[in-house]
């Protein structure tokens, strides 16, 4: 499989990316620090003898979008799966957040996909098939303070998930997301030992998630197990919303 994954050098980004490659597929990673990528890469490719393309890209920007698909298909041809990892978190009330920071975080979570979504299927329709697995998260269905414009973003990724799946079915494309819980990531270093604690012992099975445990989901969307899913949000949160 041809893969491309944003964010890539990301906690969750990152987890993913290894779970491809173990599967022997060959991936096209993203992100704006061209240093993070290269490295990532070296890694994959010693590790587990694939090919791996880099490309730094602004995926707010559709200039860039278009430019990265432009080198996606010079290289892969065809587009069989899309993971879209990227995403910003600016914790603070609505009272106290700027317009900038605002816009920030509806063009990172949100604008971006939809860019991804635009030009990644028109690749994925030549070949009839293909499956893209976008990031949402418990706050757009359970709320958090200080998260509003954040969980309105991901509440926003799972409407396009809905939309989308309808939309490009009949090109033999299915879209889903993940929703991910409290997951140990570099997103949520500022809480402290006994935030992470609380947050922990509200879940079902009172532990913390692992960047691994939403990657073994993503891959699970795009194979041949998950032919008949489409249009769903698969909730990866130890049972934080039960």
């Amino acid at each position: 499989m041809n893969v491309l994954i944003t964010g890539a050098y990301g906690g969750i980004g990152r987890a993913i990316c290894h779970e491809y490659a173990i599967l022997g597929c060959r991936l096209f990673i993203t992100g704006k620090d061209n240093n993070k990528l290269e490295c990532l890469a070296k890694d994959l490719r010693e590790k587990y003898s694939i090919e791996v393309d880099i490309c730094c890209a602004e995926l707010t920007n559709e200039d860039e979008v278009k430019s990265l698909f432009l080198k996606i298909r010079h290289s892969f041809t065809v587009l069989d799966v899309l993971v879209h990892c990227a995403g910003s978190l600016t914790e603070r009330t609505l009272m106290m957040m700027r317009f900038n920071e605002i816009e920030q975080n509806i063009s990172v979570n949100l604008t971006s996909a939809i860019l991804l979504c635009q030009y990644g299927v028109k690749l994925m329709a030549r070949n009839k098939s293909g499956v893209i697995t976008l990031m949402s998260s418990v706050v757009a269905s359970q709320g958090v303070a200080g998260q509003s414009v954040y969980g309105a973003s991901k509440a926003g990724i799972e409407g396009l998930t809905k939309s989308l799946s309808k939309e490009f079915g009949v090109l033999g494309v299915r879209v889903n997301a993940i929703s991910p819980g409290f997951i140990e990531t570099p997103l949520v270093e500022h809480y402290n030992k006994k935030e992470k604690e609380k947050l922990a012992n509200k879940t079902a099975l009172g532990r913390i998630g692992t960047p691994g445990d939403i990657a073994s989901v993503a891959t699970f969307l795009s194979s041949k197990h998950a032919s008949y899913i489409t249009g769903q949000t698969i909730s990866v949160d130890g049972g934080l919303i039960l």
